[in-house]
């Protein structure tokens, strides 16, 4: 795999399932209920007096929700960002933040920690006290990506996180210049086949969500892509621009303006539906190409954080994702607010680390063959 330049951060990747044939869902569990007692045959003559002891024990009744004090009045809430202030990831979390501060009462307050591609913010959050008072932004499929490659030497596993909620999806998209020679997603596809390792198709990064992408439509079809990897997605798009590259996979917010303008083609979108921001443009599945990539932002929490505190903040998310004020900023953005809770997290999760590990695989088998 040849690539004009090789990244491990998206400038806009956060998280990213990526779907090829048949979806490997790990289903979330869900809890089981207590087998009800048999009911008495006859009931008796006479009820039997109760003993002192008895008269003391209340009788029992249906479980109740736990209700904890949180957040404490005055406590604040610490939202660690694992990139640095100004990155597209660290405004987004910011305003997430801002609204969920005004919901729960309490300040939010914003800590950077950047560093090793979100790697040292990840481990100080994987280390922190699991109460509630320490939250972080997760980027998807990079905390996969780098506790799933034992080079990277992760002191954190997908065992150290509790997801809480989604806030923001935004899907991958196939793109291509309006002025060449291909018309449908197919076309592309059959000169990846006809001429294996000639049609240049551009990614935002290595190991990123883009390259996942190349990497499920290429098992899927048979084709075979020459992988240019760029420093993020404006890059990406100037590479097809420019001519470098014959096709381009990023996402809406970095398209749309071209393919508004007539100057790019979007031939799909990896999406189980349209994208709003690509109007007339349909989904890879529909065109028969089963491959999603979702790239989406959320919030996470340790390990071992109370579940009554997680549906608290789960719930905090969803109203923000049905914000007027955060829904323009994001439709500004071209990205769609779209929320999934801790259970849809864990399996949005789950899915990902499956994907990321034959993306792992793929890359590693290649090297071996050169």
């Amino acid at each position: 795999m040849k690539a004009l330049s090789v990244s491990l951060a998206a400038a806009f990747a956060t998280a990213a399932l990526v779907v090829a044939g048949c979806t490997q869902a790990v289903p979330a569990p869900t809890p089981t209920k207590s087998a009800a007692a048999p009911a008495a045959a006859t009931a008796p003559a006479k009820a039997a007096e109760p003993t002192k002891a008895q008269a003391a024990t209340p009788a029992p009744t249906q479980a109740q929700t736990k209700k904890v004090d949180y957040p404490q009045k005055g406590k604040a809430i610490t939202m660690i960002v694992p990139w640095p202030p100004g990155n597209s990831n660290d405004t987004v979390t910011r305003l997430i933040s801002a609204s969920m501060e005004k919901q729960l009462g309490v300040p939010v307050e914003v800590v950077n920690k950047a560093g090793a591609n979100t790697q040292v913010g990840m481990t100080d959050l994987a280390k922190a006290k699991p109460d509630g008072y320490t939250l972080g932004a997760n980027s998807m499929p990079t905390t996969s990506l780098i506790y799933l490659d034992p080079e990277r030497k992760a002191a954190f596993d997908r065992k150290s996180f509790q997801p809480v909620a989604v806030a923001v999806v935004e899907p991958t998209n196939l793109a291509v210049r309006a002025d060449g020679p291909y018309k449908t997603t197919k076309d592309l596809i059959d000169a990846a086949k006809d001429q294996p390792g000639k049609i240049k198709i551009g990614t935002n990064g290595f190991m990123t969500p883009t390259h996942m992408f190349v990497i499920a439509l290429e098992k899927l079809t048979g084709a075979k892509f020459a992988t240019a990897h760029f420093e993020g997605g404006p890059l990406n798009v100037a590479g097809l621009m420019g001519g470098h590259t014959d096709a381009c996979v990023a996402g809406p917010s970095v398209t749309r303006s071209f393919v508004n303008s007539g100057e790019l083609r979007s031939l799909g979108v990896a999406d189980t539906e349209e994208s709003k921001y690509l109007p007339g443009v349909k989904s890879l599945p529909a065109q028969g190409y089963n491959v999603v990539t979702l790239i989406s932002r959320g919030i996470v929490a340790p390990a071992g954080t109370p579940m009554e505190i997680v549906e608290i903040l789960s719930a905090a998310v969803k109203k923000t994702t049905s914000e007027d004020d955060f829904i323009k900023k994001m439709d500004d953005s071209g990205i769609a607010a779209r929320y999934m809770d801790n259970l849809e997290y864990a399996k949005h999760w789950d899915d990902l680390d499956l994907q990321a590990q034959q993306t792992l695989d793929q890359v590693k088998a290649e090297k071996a063959q050169k």
